[in-house]
């Protein structure tokens, strides 16, 4: 079959030390630190074999994610910009969705309990939980201690099939009344996750009425955009400075945007909110060390006390922050990553069906010869959000 793999050399920059977790030439929790000069391309692949939990799913939508445009993007000394779990070689993409069209013996559908069915529409979560360890017995299955990621560590959606554990799959039959192309919307609902995890079960959401600043109009930050207006928000601010992704923000529910490298920040978001501020900033830029002065200059100058900051963008970089501001203002900063668990992919599929459309941030429709070449698009392309490949 043909799928989409990364390589890259293994060269770990001088004083690093691998982890307890690393493993020597094939995996590490710190990529940026390890992986140099990688290369993307099509590749021929076997057909993945099936396992007794897993079902085969026959790709049918896959989104590129930034994750793997920082996979792929390097600084000027070869290292890749993406700072995470990662194994090379491995088949890219996690924002899928397909057809079942094969069943292991012990592949359950949890909303049934009874074994899936050969033409199940489905989505995936990214994340591969144990369910053994102590943070998935405490609940907290995104920070799994034996945690894979599909298209980072394992195999990815890029190809023509993929298996997976039966547990990571989602029906999408409930979007079936509302959207033409379920695959379509589909391979939007991990992405969207990743926003509702940091939205709402990290950051603690927001009551109708009160107001959030997104900094960032990627697809995070774009779908995070859509949630907390459909959970009520009076007004959704967006700093961004790109035109395309502006509008595109305003599609998706923003009220306002601000362009920060032409307007004051914090003087607009003054005069937007009558001084009151936001009770919930998310940093999706991936710059914390540009953004983070925005964020405490206004939780410190509004009126919003008790705001809460939540980092969902990756960065290695370190953010800089005065206590004094959080202390006074009673804020607090707490970081989101993935989206598995708390009900957050089943909340999402039902708000999807009820009317919740994230079909706008798909702005190029590619097939899968074409990802290579548009993962490094995506590298200086501001125009595109999200490019989707149909299989």
């Amino acid at each position: 079959m043909k799928a989409v793999e990364i390589d890259a050399e293994w060269n770990p920059k001088p004083g690093f030390k691998l982890g307890s977790k690393d493993i020597e030439g094939k995996l590490t929790y710190l990529g940026s630190q390890v992986w140099r000069n990688p290369v993307a391309k099509l590749v021929d692949k076997e057909k993945p074999k099936l396992k007794s939990n897993e079902v085969l799913i026959k790709v049918k939508r896959c989104g590129i994610c930034g994750s793997d445009v920082h996979m792929n993007q390097t600084y000027d000394d070869g290292y890749i910009y993406y700072p995470g779990l990662t194994a090379f070689p491995v088949t890219l993409g996690h924002e899928f969705s397909g057809e079942i069209i094969e069943v292991g013996e012990r592949a359950i559908n949890k909303r049934t309990a009874k074994k899936y069915e050969p033409g199940e529409p489905v989505t995936v979560e990214e994340m591969v939980w144990c369910g053994e360890c102590k943070p998935c017995c405490d609940g907290y299955p995104n920070h799994c201690e034996r945690l894979q990621e599909i298209g980072f560590s394992i195999n990815g959606a890029f190809a023509e099939f993929i298996s997976v554990p039966s547990k990571l799959c989602w029906s999408l039959k409930k979007l079936e009344d509302r959207y033409k192309d379920i695959y379509k919307i589909g391979s939007l609902v991990e992405p969207t996750s990743v926003a509702y995890n940091a939205v709402i079960e990290r950051g603690g959401g927001i009551r109708p009425g009160e107001n959030a600043v997104i900094l960032g109009a990627g697809p995070i930050g774009l779908a995070a955009t859509k949630i907390l207006k459909t959970a009520g928000a009076a007004m959704v601010i967006v700093s961004e400075p790109e035109e395309h992704r502006a509008d595109l923000a305003k599609k998706m529910g923003a009220d306002y945007v601000i362009n920060p490298s032409k307007e004051n920040f914090v003087e607009q978001l003054k005069e937007l909110t009558d001084n009151d501020g936001a009770a919930l900033y998310l940093e999706a830029t991936g710059l914390p060390q540009v953004v983070t002065s925005d964020i405490q200059n206004s939780i410190w100058e509004c009126k919003a006390v008790n705001s809460t900051v939540v980092i969902v963008a990756r960065a290695e970089q370190n953010m800089p922050v005065c206590g004094e501001y959080f202390q006074v203002r009673r804020a607090r900063i707490v970081g989101a990553q993935g989206h598995s668990g708390h009900g957050t992919f089943p909340n999402v599929i039902s708000s999807m069906a009820a009317g919740m459309d994230m079909t706008p941030m798909i702005t190029k429709q590619i097939t899968l010869e074409e990802v290579p070449e548009n993962i490094k698009l995506l590298q200086t392309d501001r125009e595109n959000c999200k490019i989707s490949a149909k299989l």
